[in-house]
Formats: C-alpha cells, sequence, structure tokens
C-alpha cells in the first residue's frame, strides 16, 4: 500500500482540477494529458501510467507530471516515491506571465533554456537525466519600467542544491541619445557557475568520496561488485578496479589462485589497501562571464535584419568571441550567421543540452570534470550558421552547423538538425519529429555520429481518436565507459523508449 501513497495523496487534487472555478474576469482552463504505455531506460523496461494535468489562469499556470514505473514484477519503481522530497518532483512547472513582461517567474522543469546569444549557455536541460535524476528549478526575471529599461534574470537548475545558477543584466544604455538605430541597442552582461561538478554522483555519507566510486559507502549500487566490472569480489583478483593485484592479505581470493605471493616481501608492493577511498577534495567549480549587445536594424512587416556580439570567458580558462553576428527573417526563413574567434581553452555553449551528463563522468575509476577537456583545447577562428523554413507547409526543417579551423584544432565541428512534417498533410498524425546533434568534435563522418557529444530523438503521435493518441517516443544518447573514444555495446548506449496511449481533455 505504501507504494501508493503519493498517488492516493494526488488524486483529490486531480479531480479538483477537473471542476474549476470560474473568475468574472478570468476563465480558469483544465488540460490533462496522459499516456499509458511501456517506457525503456537501458536494459530495464517498465510499464507506464503518466498523468500531466495543467491548470491555467490570468498569467499563472501549474502542471503537474505523475509518473507511475511498475516493473516486470508488478513493483513501482520505489526511488521515485519512498522519500518525502518525491511529492516535489511531481510538480512539473509552476510558471507567472512570460519572460520580456515586467515580472516573470518559473519554477520546475527547463528541457531547453538558452541565455544570450548562446556562447555561454545554449539549450542546456535539467531532464536530461529524468527519471534517475529529477531536477527542480527556477527562473524569476524583472523588466523594470525605469529610464534604461533596466532587466534583471536569475536561474538555478536545481532549487535545492543550487549548483548550477545563472544571472543575467540588460538594458537600454542609448534609449535617451536619440542616435538613429542605437538608441534601441541592447547592452546584456551574463555570469554563469557550476559550482560543484561532483554535483552529478550522490555522496550521501559526505566523506567527499562519490558514492559510485565510494568503497565504504553503506549506499553500494553494487554491493558484491564493487568495481562494476561484473565480476563478484568473491572471484576477483582486483576489487577495487585501480589496476593493482589485491595482496592477498586483504582479498583471500588472490592467495587461493597464487599462493606464493602470501610472502610479506612480496605482498607489500600489492594492493593492501583495497577499501581505501579516493578523496576528490572540496567542490571543482567553474564559472563564465559574458558581454554582449544586440541592434535591431530594419524591422517591416516582410523583412527584418538585426545585428548583434557577444564575448564570454571561462574564469581561469581562455576566452570566445562571436563579432559580427547577424540575424534576419523573411520569406519562409529565419537565418542567423556569425563570424567566431576562440582561444586556447574556450568552447562555445559550455553548458549545453548534455552538460547534465558532461559535467563529471567515470573514467578508469576516477572522475574527470568536463573543464578538464579545455586543458587540451587550441585556438580557432570559423563561422556559425543555422536556418529554420517552412518548406510549402510540408516539412518544418532546422539545421545549424560550426565549423572552425585552429592548429591541432580536436573540437571544430558541431551540427544540430530536426526535421518535422506538418500533421495537416497526413491524415491522422498528430505530429512526427527526428532530431540530432553533436557538438565540439575534430571532424563529422559516418563512423563519428555516435559520440559522447551526440544525441537521437524522434516522435510521433497518431490519432486515435479526437482525444487519444498512439505514440512512440525514442532517444538516444553515448557514454564513453571505458576512456577509449569508442561507442560499443549496449552499456555504452543510452537508449529510452516509449510506446502507449496519450489522451488529452
Amino acid at each position: 500500500m505504501k507504494k501508493f501513497l503519493w498517488l492516493v495523496i494526488l488524486f483529490p487534487i486531480l479531480l479538483l482540477a477537473q471542476d474549476p472555478i470560474e473568475s468574472h474576469d478570468n476563465e480558469t482552463q483544465f488540460g490533462m494529458e496522459g499516456m499509458v504505455g511501456s517506457t525503456s531506460f537501458g536494459t530495464t523496461t517498465y510499464s507506464q501510467i503518466r498523468l500531466m494535468p495543467e491548470i491555467t489562469f490570468w498569467k499563472f499556470g501549474f502542471g503537474l507530471d505523475i509518473d507511475l514505473l511498475i516493473d516486470k514484477n508488478g513493483n513501482v519503481r520505489k526511488e521515485d516515491w519512498d522519500e518525502p522530497k518525491d511529492m516535489l518532483h511531481k510538480v512539473s512547472y509552476i510558471r507567472f506571465a512570460q519572460q520580456g513582461e515586467p515580472f516573470y517567474a518559473r519554477v520546475g522543469s527547463f528541457p531547453s533554456h538558452t541565455i544570450a546569444h548562446g556562447l555561454i549557455m545554449q539549450n542546456y536541460s535539467n531532464t536530461l537525466l529524468y527519471p534517475t535524476q529529477r531536477n527542480i528549478g527556477a527562473m524569476v526575471g524583472f523588466n523594470l519600467p525605469l529610464p534604461l529599461e533596466p532587466g534583471v534574470e536569475l536561474f538555478t537548475s536545481n532549487v535545492v542544491k543550487n549548483q548550477i545558477i545563472a544571472a543575467r543584466g540588460l538594458c537600454k544604455p542609448l534609449l535617451f541619445a536619440e542616435i538613429p538605430i542605437f538608441s534601441n541597442l541592447k547592452l546584456g552582461v551574463t555570469a554563469v557557475s557550476d559550482r560543484n561538478q561532483y554535483g552529478k554522483y550522490e555522496d550521501k555519507d559526505n566523506d567527499k568520496v562519490p558514492d559510485i566510486l565510494d568503497m565504504n559507502s553503506k549506499v553500494k549500487n553494487k554491493p558484491n561488485d564493487w568495481d562494476g566490472d561484473s565480476i563478484l569480489n568473491a572471484n576477483d583478483l582486483d576489487i577495487d578496479g585501480d589496476g593493482i593485484l589485491d595482496s592477498p592479505w586483504v582479498n583471500q581470493y588472490v592467495f587461493a589462485q597464487y599462493p606464493a605471493l602470501n610472502d610479506s616481501t612480496l605482498a607489500v608492493l600489492l594492493d593492501n589497501d583495497i577499501s581505501a577511498p579516493i578523496f576528490y577534495g572540496d567542490n571543482r567549480k567553474v564559472e563564465i562571464y559574458s558581454i554582449d549587445y544586440d541592434i535591431p536594424l530594419i524591422q517591416t512587416v516582410v523583412f527584418k535584419l538585426g545585428h548583434y556580439a557577444e564575448y564570454a570567458k571561462i574564469k581561469d580558462y581562455g576566452s570566445g568571441l562571436i563579432f559580427p553576428g547577424f540575424y534576419s527573417k523573411f520569406l519562409v526563413f529565419d537565418v542567423n550567421l556569425e563570424l567566431r574567434k576562440f582561444e586556447d581553452k574556450f568552447i562555445p555553449g559550455y553548458f549545453d543540452h548534455l552538460y547534465e551528463e558532461q559535467r563529471a563522468f567515470v573514467v578508469n575509476n576516477e572522475i574527470q570534470t568536463k573543464d578538464k577537456i579545455l586543458e587540451t583545447v587550441k585556438a580557432s577562428f570559423g563561422w556559425y550558421g543555422g536556418v529554420q523554413a517552412n518548406i510549402f507547409n510540408i516539412i518544418i526543417l532546422k539545421i545549424a552547423y560550426q565549423d572552425m579551423y585552429g592548429e591541432d584544432l580536436v573540437t571544430g565541428k558541431s551540427l544540430w538538425s530536426r526535421v518535422s512534417i506538418d500533421p495537416k498533410i497526413v491524415p491522422k498524425i498528430k505530429d512526427a519529429s527526428i532530431g540530432y546533434s553533436q557538438n565540439n568534435m575534430q571532424h563529422l563522418a559516418i563512423n563519428t555520429l555516435q559520440s559522447p557529444s551526440a544525441t537521437v530523438d524522434g516522435r510521433v503521435s497518431y490519432t486515435l481518436s479526437e482525444r487519444a493518441f498512439l505514440i512512440g517516443k525514442y532517444s538516444e544518447r553515448y557514454i564513453d565507459a571505458n576512456g577509449d573514444n569508442k561507442i560499443k555495446g549496449t552499456e555504452e548506449t543510452v537508449r529510452s523508449m516509449t510506446f502507449g496511449v496519450e489522451f488529452q481533455f
């Protein structure tokens, strides 16, 4: 019964939400999306029951995400329901107003968040590791009716940990200068930081050793296989996976296999302390700052053109510059084009869609953080361009490409793409799209399409009735678990598949 405690608590809320109270001035609107089907995470498949009710009133919006994952034995995934904080994780979002209004705020999920022109944060998602990791983020902003039209925006990816945080200020410094075009110039400054890149991993005993590598932790994910090499400790010559043969004084299996090693003169050369934790010290922080401007040049009904630039600096590392940058809208096209110049130890969009996965990773029983990659990045110069087009109201195409050049450059190429079909042209299809992206590669080729910087996702929704839809969703990303710069086997491919019936009312 405990497994369904939270569902029992939430059920009356859902019933009340279906009979909203109307206001004389504003009508309360209620919507519900839901799905019954199955979903897979890695090698584990769950039956899924998901309810996503939403209420909007005036400028307020409130959404829940109640997701029951049931394994093959009929048990609800207990990690989603066994702590009081899990109640908060059922809130998809709470919002007031929209960006650009005098005051706006949002709490909950942020599937894609970009700041300024993306030189620091581009398409960052705090939902990447869902459902194994659930973040409740927050954003609040002000656009004040004062001289120079100042604005402030604050962001955090997780209101409890507050590790990935951002602050941005805006104003129009030449608003009263009465200079054509330049009076509309917007100047912005931004600061973004990850206060603890190790924060991706739990450390429940607070010994500065993430549980994934902590031999002494009481919450080991694999109590009988500490190093996760699929060899049980009782039959493992190297229990802690550090590449050093364990001493027979601490591992009896070694003595059973090599009796001659039971000699103090030999054992001293071996691993005598297989339970010693690796100390990672204080939180490893990364900080990035930027300044940018935006100038609308031409603003007509049929044609728009603007210019922008942005400079960013990663503390203790390098800097990057976008100049000049241009954006335009005409006919069915939205286009932007920019020149980019990066110093050594700088990559654009450091906080990108995959950041939650890449901020820290385990290689050869050690944790590395993303900022260490910057040590190998060389200076570069090149361009970035993107186009979005609605082709004959049939296909919506989005594609962007970055092409950088430099001596010994290993991170110069990036590609982002998505193709969607207008549902009006295919009977019964509500929506259909597929996307692929890959960031900061040395080169793009068929044999590099699968990499830790790549993602694939797609969705198809088929209409069964006015309010019921058959859906299929798929996503794929990659982890270089053994550090060999190759993606091989299912253990290095993270797939998520969802099939079921979605309903709306």
